[in-house]
């Protein structure tokens, strides 16, 4: 599965990773508040298009109530699943008692999954993480309580909130947490090769992975994944077929947002399309000034048709 990630899973690299293998794919965070005040730019990003099922929108609030009337409200949009975003560790957030902060009160997190799970009739999953620091892993508890109120899955993300994203995930608490509930378990965290998917299953027992910031620069991580878990041979894709796939996203990228901000969003994808190929910094330089979509997209064919040449980016 892909992982909702804020700023980077939108509709474009949503539909490039459907394509490439995801077998789910997550929006980015929706502030249930802004749901509420209608805001264009929240809807915007909770809509998505056929191809991209099965499909989930990964709502945000401190306030149970509110998550439960936007739920809801995106409910019309018909996804596959509402995912409640009890993991996010951004202090901002998490100051509010939104994201990881339910990890700090977890009646307000039973009250929060029951009050969604009555509002719709979409199934919900919650995603969460260890707890709020070393001392205080409230995980297995967490999901226990997430299932009791009617949750369908549970993702798990082995890192507390202080820790965000720095350290190594503990995948022993994924398979605590698989050991603890009988609904469906989602292990995340330190995923950015097929054969990991292969380790955290065989170490964790769980019954599907998400990969988050494995898939930047490389939305090809999904088919490789398929292949391994089969047992079938796979291939890295040569430079012919990774231009494809950019080219295929840039467009995607321009369609959907326009050339002003399409050509700025793209500016991140390109910098992980290109990390570890000779050039890549230069490249990065020159792309990141440019606003013209037509100009970017000749320097990026040069390059990464020929990644190995001194003049790809001229």
């Amino acid at each position: 599965m892909l992982a909702p990630l804020a700023g980077i899973t939108d509709r474009s690299f949503r539909s490039i990773c459907r394509r490439l293998g995801a077998g789910m794919v997550f929006t980015e965070m929706v502030s249930s508040e802004a749901i509420e005040h209608n805001s264009a730019k929240s809807w915007n990003l909770a809509t998505f298009s056929k191809s991209e099922h099965p499909v989930g929108i990964q709502i945000f609030s401190h306030d149970p109530e509110t998550l439960a009337r936007s739920a809801s409200s995106v409910e019309e949009l018909k996804p596959d699943a509402i995912d409640l975003n009890f993991g996010c560790p951004v202090r901002k957030v998490v100051k509010r008692g939104a994201g990881a902060g339910f990890l700090e009160d977890l009646e307000g997190l039973s009250t929060a999954v029951r009050w969604v799970v009555q509002s719709v009739k979409t199934p919900v999953t919650v995603k969460i993480r260890s707890g709020p620091s070393v001392d205080r892993i409230v995980a297995v508890e967490a999901a226990k309580r997430a299932e009791t109120e009617g949750a369908v899955a549970v993702t798990v993300h082995p890192r507390t909130t202080k820790q965000a994203f720095k350290g190594k995930a503990d995948w022993k608490i994924i398979a605590q947490v698989k050991e603890a509930v009988s609904i469906p378990v989602i292990g995340n965290g330190d995923v950015i090769a097929p054969q990991d998917v292969l380790q955290m299953r065989d170490q964790t027992g769980c019954d599907a992975v998400m990969i988050g910031r494995g898939s930047l620069g490389n939305p090809w991580i999904f088919s490789a994944c398929r292949a391994v878990l089969k047992g079938e041979p796979w291939q890295t894709p040569d430079t012919a077929e990774r231009w494809d796939v950019i080219r295929e996203h840039y467009s995607l990228m321009i369609v959907d947002k326009g050339d002003f901000i399409g050509v700025r969003e793209m500016r991140k994808h390109l910098g992980w399309y290109s990390r570890g190929l000779s050039g890549a910094a230069e490249l990065r330089a020159k792309v990141f000034r440019l606003e013209d979509p037509e100009e970017v997209l000749n320097i990026c064919q040069k390059f990464f048709l020929n990644p190995k040449s001194e003049l790809s980016c001229e």
